[in-house]
């Protein structure tokens, strides 16, 4: 972003979007209304405002999703500018607390320029004060779980003034490979600013507005979350943004627009969104097939006993010598082949067979027809 044109590209950082107006093509951070805007692109999160705001404009009936919380645990990311001294700058790291019951993680990733991230993971504290006492003895645990990850309104969350310095030692006490890393204390201020990231999943049937509203899309995580499980999350919104891309470079072409420019403009860009629908929606639903398996249906036992054995060869074998597959979480890391295809591939695995591309084109194809004809219907009335 640093190298990108500033006459071009305006990047506002700390800016927290509370509202999405698809009628006036205008967003709302706090109470500050910005637009109107030609395109929104929802890259927003699990719980995306932007996905919110499509569910509210869609006539009935077209868009819909199911969200889940999936996971009782909870996360924090913060970034450093230096690398810990006392890790490996090269390698992931797992750091385990010194208080075993604390039931926090943390996980140091190396970044470009010598930095890393640092993703705190633990579960939501269930009391509001700042020890809680441990079951197999008298000794007092920090507050540190409470600090971190309160609840929604508890009294941590309410605090105005946190110290900022007693933190950073609580968290140096518990993860001490942390000792001699310059800016923890700055690493504390992002932990308490954040708001408490949960794992969600996430499986809309459409990523895209109806042509009665702004042009509007959502991706990653605000279209399709798997809460983690495939590791994929990040990997599968670039892929989303590049179909997006790719949907935007065939269909908006505005110097073609002729004498109704901006009628013209607005058709290329509610063509170039419902394309990228049809890209990567399937994609989506493919991923979170491949993360969440039958998602508690149960194959029929002669099939079930084969899906086992396959899946241990695969595990002891991991494909070498021609025997067996890669595991999965190999696969999709590794392999070139889309989710789609992976999907399908592993058909056996499945109760329920995927859609082909073709029924994909059909659903969605009803859904614009049906939402077209209510926008119709209510502009006749």
């Amino acid at each position: 972003m640093d190298r990108r044109d500033s006459a071009s590209v305006n990047v506002h950082f700390d800016s927290n979007i509370t509202h999405v107006d698809l009628e006036s093509s205008a967003i709302f951070v706090e109470e500050d209304r910005k637009g109107p805007y030609d395109l929104i692109v929802g890259c927003d999160g699990s719980n995306s405002i932007v996905r919110s705001a499509l569910q509210t404009y869609s006539p009935p009936n077209t868009f819909s999703f199911k969200q889940r919380k999936l996971l009782p645990g909870c996360f924090k990311v913060a970034r450093i500018e230096t690398m810990p001294p006392l890790m490996d700058p090269e390698s992931v790291g797992l750091m385990l607390p010194e208080t075993k019951s604390l039931g926090i993680t943390a996980f140091v990733e190396p970044t470009v320029g010598g930095g890393a991230c640092i993703l705190f993971a633990g579960r939501l504290s269930n009391a509001d004060d700042d020890t809680t006492k441990t079951q197999d003895s008298d000794v007092q645990e920090t507050g540190l779980g409470s600090i971190l990850f309160p609840r929604h309104g508890s009294k941590t969350e309410r605090e105005s003034q946190p110290d900022i310095g007693n933190i950073t030692v609580l968290i140096l006490d518990q993860f001490p490979l942390l000792e001699g890393t310059p800016g923890l204390d700055d690493l504390v201020q992002q932990l308490l600013s954040q708001r408490t990231s949960v794992a969600d999943s996430v499986k809309c049937n459409i990523y895209n507005s109806n042509t009665d509203v702004t042009a509007t899309a959502i991706c990653g995580d605000a279209a399709h979350a798997t809460g983690g499980v495939s590791g994929q999350g990040c990997n599968s919104a670039l892929m989303d943004s590049v179909a997006l891309a790719d949907c935007l470079v065939q269909h908006y072409q505005p110097h073609a627009c002729g004498d109704t420019v901006e009628k013209t403009k607005r058709a290329m860009l509610h063509q170039s969104v419902s394309s990228y629908s049809h890209k990567a929606v399937p994609v989506g639903w493919a991923l979170y097939d491949l993360s969440f398996g039958n998602d508690g249906k149960t194959l029929p036992i002669f099939r079930n006993i084969r899906a086992i054995i396959s899946n241990t060869i695969d595990s002891l074998f991991r494909g070498g010598f021609g025997i067996g597959k890669k595991p999965l979480q190999t696969l999709l890391a590794s392999s070139t082949s889309s989710f789609v295809d992976i999907r399908r591939e592993r058909e056996k695995y499945f109760v329920d067979s995927f859609p082909s591309d073709q029924w994909f084109f059909n659903e969605l194809e009803q859904l614009y027809q049906l939402g077209s004809t209510q926008v119709d219907n209510r502009t006749q009335s």
